[in-house]
C-alpha cells in the first residue's frame, strides 16, 4: 500500500489542509495550523506610508500579514509601548520590530533585490528616499482641520502656484527627467527609490484627500510618464493586477491616468 502527503495552502496563511492519499481512491483529509507569518506589518486600512512597505515585502515573497488596525488598537499599542517610535507603519521580524517606514523599506529592500549592490548607486538610491520626505508631509499641516471646507481649501492651497506641493512636486519631475534610465535613482532596474516614488506620489491623488484631485497631475507630463513605466513594470502589474473594486489603490495600475495625457 502506498502513502503520499501532498501539502497545499488552505484559508489564512496559518491554516494548511493536509491530504493523505491511501491506495488508488481514498483520500483522508485533516487540518493543521502552522506557525504564525514571520513578518508582521501593521498600519491602517489605507495605502498611506506603508504602500511602499507592501509592495517591498511582496515582491521579496516573504511569508509576511498585512494587519490593518483602526484607531482604537493604534492607541492600545501605542499605550503598550509596542511602537518604537509613537508611529505606524511597524514591522515585526524575526530578529524585532522595526519602526519608520523607509527604514523598514531599506531593511527589505535588499531582500527583494531592489537595492544595488554598487555602493555609489545604492548611496544615490538613499539619497533619493531622503529628499522624498518633504513631499510626503505636504498635508501634513491639514490633518488636525477638522471643518471640511476649511480643510479642503488648505489642501488646494498646497498645490497652487506657490505651494509646496507644487514645488515640490517640479522637483521630482525634474529629478527624473535627469536620470538616464527612467528610474528615479538612475539605477539600472527599479529600486527601492522608485517603489517609494510610485507609491507616494501618486497615492496621492487617489481620492481619498479633500480638496486633492487627479487633475493637478495634468500639469506634469514626467510623472505621467514615469507612472507608466512603474506602472508596467511586470512584478507592479503584477502586484495591483487584481485590486477590489472601488480600491485607492487604482492609482497604481497602468493607465490611471490615461485621460490626463
Amino acid at each position: 500500500m502506498h502513502y503520499v502527503e501532498s501539502l497545499c495552502s488552505f484559508g489564512s496563511m496559518e491554516n494548511v489542509e493536509y491530504h493523505a492519499i491511501v491506495g488508488p481512491n481514498m483520500v483522508r483529509k485533516r487540518h493543521i495550523s502552522r506557525p504564525p507569518a514571520l513578518y508582521q506589518l501593521y498600519y491602517f486600512p489605507i495605502p498611506g506610508r506603508a504602500e511602499g512597505v507592501r509592495v517591498a515585502l511582496s515582491l521579496a515573497h516573504l511569508s509576511w500579514n498585512d494587519n490593518e488596525i483602526m484607531g482604537e488598537q493604534f492607541a492600545q499599542m501605542k499605550n503598550d509601548g509596542k511602537l518604537p517610535w509613537g508611529m505606524v507603519p511597524i514591522l515585526q521580524t524575526p530578529d524585532g520590530t522595526l519602526g519608520e517606514s523607509t527604514a523598514i523599506l531599506r531593511y527589505i529592500g535588499g531582500m527583494a533585490e531592489l537595492t544595488p549592490s554598487d555602493p555609489f548607486q545604492a548611496a544615490k538610491v538613499d539619497e533619493f528616499l531622503d529628499g522624498m520626505e518633504p513631499f510626503s508631509r505636504v498635508l501634513s499641516g491639514t490633518f488636525s482641520i477638522e471643518d471640511v471646507d476649511e480643510r479642503t481649501k488648505a489642501r488646494q492651497a498646497v498645490f497652487n502656484e506657490e505651494g509646496a506641493g507644487t514645488k515640490n512636486l517640479k522637483l521630482l519631475q525634474t529629478k527624473i527627467a535627469e536620470s538616464t534610465t527612467g528610474w528615479v535613482a538612475n539605477t539600472r532596474d527599479m529600486s527601492i527609490a522608485d517603489i517609494r516614488a510610485f507609491c507616494g506620489i501618486f497615492g496621492l491623488f487617489s481620492g481619498n484627500f479633500d480638496g486633492i484631485d487627479k487633475s493637478i497631475l495634468a500639469g506634469y507630463p514626467g510623472l505621467l510618464e514615469y507612472h507608466d513605466k512603474v506602472a508596467n513594470e511586470p512584478r507592479i502589474a503584477k502586484h495591483y493586477a487584481n485590486i477590489a473594486e472601488g480600491s485607492l489603490r487604482w492609482t497604481y495600475q497602468p493607465n490611471a491616468f490615461a485621460d490626463l495625457l
